[in-house]
């Protein structure tokens, strides 16, 4: 097993594909083509409505961070609003989304956690979850090349591994596994709120 604790300084901000955002990369499996990647977790803001970029071929999870509702318009869907409350909302890079913020307050954009998959060669899980003196078990994905992520929207967590192994992961920060087979996630800062990824090979 492998742990790899990220913070701000590895994280990269770049536009939008359709220049209209900025997104900040908390990690990402690179390839060449017009995409450039085979998977990537990462975080935006949205303090306007307009349209999402397209990616064909890949499988999307988005959820809120922080900062209000977020209202998504998806080609031949009925429309859902999503808040941190909601769970991560699943859709095909191809089709054609709109999205309309409410923000909680004015002139501060709307955070959203975002996954993105190839979808001809790899599959994702994404879960949200508020600790605040529960425990959360974690089952970490064991397949080949498979990789779970955890990112700390707010508070702070600590990870404890069947192992021993133990990470305290601050506020802003994430942690990458490589191997394992569980954790368990405990709040050191109450109320914690957590993004959880798996990554696997199809």
């Amino acid at each position: 097993m492998k742990l790899q604790t990220l913070g701000p300084a590895d994280f990269q901000k770049m536009p939008w594909k359709n220049g209209l955002g900025v997104t900040t990369e908390l990690a990402v499996a690179r390839r060449p083509g017009e995409d450039g990647f085979d998977w990537r977790i990462s975080t935006a803001t949205v303090a306007s409505p307009g349209p999402f970029s397209v990616f064909p071929g890949i499988d999307r999870s988005l959820a809120i961070v922080r900062g209000g509702t977020l209202t998504l318009n998806v080609e031949g869907r009925p429309d859902v609003t999503l808040s941190t409350r909601t769970p991560p909302y699943v859709f095909g890079g191809e089709l054609t989304v709109s999205s309309t913020p409410m923000l909680e307050t004015s002139g501060v954009p709307i955070d959203d956690f975002n996954v993105m998959t190839r979808r001809a060669a790899w599959q994702h899980t994404l879960a949200q979850h508020r600790l605040d003196g529960d425990v959360v078990t974690w089952s970490l994905p064991t397949d080949a090349d498979a990789i779970a992520f955890l990112y700390c929207a707010q508070g702070q967590v600590r990870a404890i591994f069947a192992d021993g192994q133990a990470v305290s992961v601050p506020e802003g920060h994430a942690l990458r596994v490589d191997g394992g087979d569980v954790c368990e996630l405990r709040a050191e800062a109450s109320p914690a709120h957590l993004f959880l990824t798996t990554l696997s090979r199809r």
